[in-house]
């Protein structure tokens, strides 16, 4: 049986898996971090982990790393800002864990594995064209075309969450005026709740959509406006591409049906109908795993391409 390890860097907690070729995660690990952390410790840390899983696993053919930032898949540096975790800018991950663990490393971008591992082993499997929407503190994701997932020069991965969706915005107009982003993140429905409700002590998008699904009047109707904003933001990919699917990942998806319906009444406000079709609404199949499964699926098919179902 051939397996990858997949590592999944997030800004307060690397998770970590030993995967097969049909996408099961045969063992999990998780290493805290933290932003000002340097880059000897993360290295410690995660290579610690690593070998770990590796002892149980001994066959690892190859390790996948999926960052929050921008790597350059020749180098494996990061290029630009990392603000989850500075020290990421001071080293080539792939060039050390390939060296410390013989076996070919590849580090691309988290939204970016996200997406290949929803196309080979999640929700994206039925459909050629779609888009994947990663929705938590920011909109990140990529796109798929003719099951090929698009990766920008250099690495650098689409900027779904700077799509400009009401440029007369004024309040938020940072850094791109009125983009998706500061309309319709976890982060942005919980602010607009909380400007229309400044008594609320709510504090995250799972305590508004869940006061949604309670009947709060404020709450269902900032949600319908998040919906409305990404309705739209998918609409203009239709129209575009043609994609058939946009899949909901990220924190906003485990609000299931109740969001993602909501969305797909207001796609085909956006979409032309004729000759075209609106996407369909799906939520991402991995929740926590994803990154992880996407991670070790493209280390898989890059280095160990008999590993594929």
């Amino acid at each position: 049986m051939v397996t990858a390890v997949g590592i999944d860097i997030g800004g307060s907690l690397v998770k970590l898996g030993v995967v097969d070729g049909s996408g099961k995660v045969l063992a999990r690990d998780a290493v805290p971090v933290h932003r000002d952390i340097d880059f000897a410790e993360f290295v410690h840390l995660v290579t610690e982990a690593t070998e770990n899983l590796r002892k149980a696993y001994p066959g690892i053919a190859a390790i996948g790393i999926g960052v929050p930032g921008t790597p350059n898949p020749e180098t494996g540096m990061l290029n630009g800002r990392c603000p989850a975790i500075p020290a990421l800018l001071k080293g080539s991950l792939s060039k050390l864990f390939s060296i410390r663990f013989g076996v070919p490393a590849v580090v691309r971008n988290d939204a970016v594995s996200a997406t290949h591992g929803e196309m080979r082993h999640g929700a994206g499997r039925p459909y050629a064209r779609f888009a994947l929407l990663t929705l938590g503190t920011g909109i990140g994701g990529s796109m798929v075309i003719d099951r090929k997932v698009i990766d920008g020069p250099d690495g650098l991965p689409p900027q779904f969450g700077c799509i400009s969706l009401d440029p007369a915005r004024t309040d938020i107009a940072d850094p791109v005026p009125g983009m998706v982003e500061n309309l319709a993140s976890a982060r942005a429905l919980v602010n607009r709740y909380r400007q229309l409700k400044p008594e609320t002590d709510a504090k995250d998008a799972e305590t508004v959509v869940d006061l949604a699904k309670q009947g709060d009047a404020v709450a269902l109707q900032v949600v319908d406006e998040v919906a409305r904003w990404l309705g739209q933001m998918i609409g203009i990919m239709s129209n575009m591409l043609n994609i058939e699917a946009a899949i909901i990942g990220g924190g906003l998806s485990l609000a299931g049906p109740f969001f993602t319906d909501r969305i797909a009444l207001n796609v085909r406000d956006f979409v032309l109908l004729k000759p075209g079709r609106p996407p369909v609404i799906v939520a991402a199949e991995h929740g926590n795993d994803a990154g992880v499964i996407g991670t070790a699926a493209l280390a898989l098919d890059m280095f160990a391409p008999g590993a594929k179902e």
